[in-house]
């Protein structure tokens, strides 16, 4: 793996400006969060590899002034054990990403702020934008959709062979668990996940991942489309992919027994923490992506010490929702559940923090003192952040 740090500093030093062809500004915080127009109206779209169509978000739609026509009804699936009914439409739905305009042929509708946060007003998938090229530079909150790409745009960049089948990428990993468990091989290209690296229910069963120690079980209230899920974080060794290994990352395995987590043919999913140690271009015509580490890339992969995750949902709601609760973490043992409303932390009222501060907000903190809302009734809880157990 030493070869592998030398190598991304050489090209860190040597690298070019990261491409010729256009590039538009994102947002980026866990999601890669596309600015565009939805039917004219301004929209900011989760870009989700791991979705096949675009989608939208239920309050979104309901408080658009496009009403659209050719409608109809489904059940879809995700993260999570099981499906949601749904609204769809179908051909009506036009959107934009940089200077391009695409049109949806089939646009679920559905609860996405409750698994996203408010920021979120639909998702962003592949199917709709054909034989495109995708370049996303994470650090610089740069993305760019091209026609084609050229020598001068791959120059520094390390190609791997991917398969690009039913609007899906799936990329070939290499996770060294310990000593005695490598996984290796096809995992799901999930750019619409936060996390790093997520071993499927099947996979964790056959590899024994349950014997791992530590690790820390977390139960999700809304883990994702399908509704709620479970897993385990734990420390994995390393993981590589195009001869590039990262060292000592957090990974975690699903519980789920349905939805994308459960029984695939991928061996797991590869999230945006993975992906944005990268500079990356994705050529779909081609079935490449291109790969050059980026100043981020020796960046640690920090253990979960809060003890819980929220779901953001002050603007519309006005409140953070904790949305994951770590078992026998301080937060648990305090008396935070799942489900309760976060009014203020450390005494700033929720919702005057912005989405550009929640990247820091917790960085220096050691301890926190949450104000509640639990059926109606007002409480605080209080617990220090927990030991990196992983």
């Amino acid at each position: 793996m030493k070869k592998s740090f030398i190598l991304a500093a050489i090209i860190l030093l040597c690298a070019p400006a990261f491409a010729q062809n256009k590039m538009f500004d994102i947002k980026y915080y866990r999601h890669v969060y596309v600015p565009s127009k939805v039917n004219g109206q301004d929209a900011l779209l989760i870009f989700d590899t791991g979705a096949p169509y675009t989608c939208l978000d239920s309050i979104y739609h309901a408080q658009s002034p496009y009403k659209y026509k050719n409608m109809g009804n489904a059940k879809m699936g995700g993260t999570g054990n099981n499906e949601q009914k749904v609204k769809v439409i179908f051909g009506e739905l036009t959107y934009t990403a940089g200077d391009k305009q695409y049109t949806s042929k089939v646009s679920p509708i559905f609860q996405l702020k409750p698994i996203t946060g408010d920021a979120a007003d639909g998702l962003m998938g592949i199917s709709d934008l054909g034989g495109v090229v995708i370049a996303i530079d994470y650090k610089n909150k740069k993305m760019g959709f091209w026609d084609k790409v050229s020598d001068a745009d791959i120059k520094g960049y390390t190609p791997i062979a991917i398969r690009y089948a039913n609007n899906r990428i799936y990329v070939p990993l290499s996770v060294t668990v310990d000593k005695d468990r490598t996984i290796q091989g096809e995992f799901l290209m999930d750019l619409g996940s936060g996390g790093t690296v997520s071993f499927t229910s099947a996979v964790a069963a056959k590899n024994n991942l349950q014997d791992i120690k530590p690790q820390l079980l977390y139960n999700m209230a809304v883990g994702g489309i399908g509704g709620s899920s479970s897993g385990c974080d734990f420390r994995a060794q390393s993981a590589s992919v195009g001869g590039f290994g990262l060292e000592n990352i957090t990974a975690d395995y699903s519980q789920n027994t349905g939805g994308a987590l459960s029984d695939r043919e991928y061996l797991g999913i590869v999230g945006n923490e993975f992906w944005e140690r990268f500079d990356l271009i994705i050529d779909l015509p081609n079935k490449k992506l291109y790969l050059r580490p980026n100043a981020d890339f020796n960046k640690p992969f920090d253990a979960p010490t809060r003890g819980f995750a929220y779901t953001d949902r002050s603007k519309t709601l006005g409140y953070w929702v904790v949305n994951c609760l770590y078992r026998d973490s301080n937060a648990e043992k305090a008396g935070l559940k799942n489900g309760d409303h976060i009014l203020s932390v450390n005494g700033k009222d929720v919702k005057t923090i912005s989405m550009d501060e929640q990247q820091t907000f917790f960085k220096n903190l050691k301890s926190l003192t949450l104000e509640i809302e639990r059926d109606g009734a007002k409480s605080t809880v209080s617990f220090s952040f927990d030991d990196p157990k992983i």
